[in-house]
Formats: structure tokens, C-alpha cells, sequence
């Protein structure tokens, strides 16, 4: 494990905790993790690792930033998602984001099984959702599953380690 790989490990770690324990993952980590992580990237890999790292935490930022705006995500996890970015580049970033929706995905059925709303939901979504006309409409349904909230950047975290570990 190089210096990039624990310098984004303990960055999960903290940010895991943080929203886990107090439902927010705190700029005074994600700002200087971004700024280890472009310099990290920039002193290994030169200009294209500056280059690479800008991208994939631009990416990082915008794939959240449409559920930001809906209402469905804090803006912790917004800047969290960045920072993955910036550690590991574009690919992780999407390897990332992708495990993450499917942590993400885990663990809302199992919380809305236990609320026993599953099968409901999921009919909701299979004959209501296609029809939505307006993204305020899908806005209201984003808000009224996170009654059921549960901290993303958990999911996120998870997402970036099975990125990191599977390859």
C-alpha cells in the first residue's frame, strides 16, 4: 500500500466516522485530503497527475451533485465523492460511485424492509416512476425516502474501498 492508497484509507476512515457518529462529513477534512491528494498525484505522476486528479475530482463532484440538488444528498458527500476523485482519478472515481449506488442501494432495501415499505416502494418506483414529468416531482420522492435516511458517506466510503481493493 503506497502513500495515495493510505492517505485515501484514512481519509474514508475519518469521513466513515464523522458521518456515521454525527450525520456530517466536515470540511476540515475534506479540504486539506483534496489538497494532499492533488499534490500527491502531481508529485508521483507530474503534470498528468495534476491533470488526472482535477478530473476525477470534478467528475466525483458532479455525479453527486444532481441528488445534492433534489434534496437526496448532503453536500458533505458531494465534496467527499471530489475528494475520492482527486485521490484515485477518473476510472476509481466511477468504480467508486458505482460500488457506492450499490452499497447505497443494500442498504436502503434493508432498512425499508425493516420498515416493511420495500414491496411498496419498489411498485411505486417500477409503475409511477417512468411517468414523472417534472424533476420536482422526482425531488418529492427523493425527499420522502430519506425519512428513512441513512448516512451516504458510509456507502461512499465502502464504494471507494471495494474500488481500491478489488482493482
Amino acid at each position: 500500500m503506497g502513500v495515495t492508497e493510505l492517505g485515501l484509507s484514512m481519509t474514508i476512515a475519518f469521513a466513515i466516522w464523522t458521518d456515521w457518529r454525527q450525520q456530517k462529513i466536515y470540511n476540515a477534512l475534506l479540504v486539506p485530503a483534496f489538497l494532499v491528494a492533488v499534490g500527491l498525484q502531481t508529485y508521483q505522476k507530474g503534470w498528468l497527475g495534476l491533470q488526472e486528479s482535477l478530473l476525477g475530482a470534478g467528475i466525483g463532484f458532479l455525479l453527486m451533485l444532481i441528488p445534492y440538488l433534489l434534496g437526496g444528498m448532503g453536500g458533505g458527500d458531494v465534496k467527499f465523492l471530489a475528494v475520492i476523485g482527486a485521490f484515485g482519478g477518473v476510472r476509481f472515481v466511477l468504480a467508486a460511485f458505482l460500488y457506492g449506488a450499490l452499497c447505497g442501494g443494500l442498504i436502503s432495501a434493508i432498512l425499508l424492509a425493516r420498515r416493511q415499505a420495500l414491496l411498496l416502494t419498489l411498485k411505486r418506483f417500477v409503475y409511477i416512476m417512468p411517468f414523472l414529468t417534472t424533476p420536482k416531482d422526482l425531488a418529492e420522492d427523493i425527499r420522502s425516502a430519506r425519512q428513512e435516511k441513512f448516512p451516504y458517506g458510509f456507502a461512499l466510503g465502502v464504494g471507494a474501498l471495494l474500488a481500491l481493493f478489488l482493482g
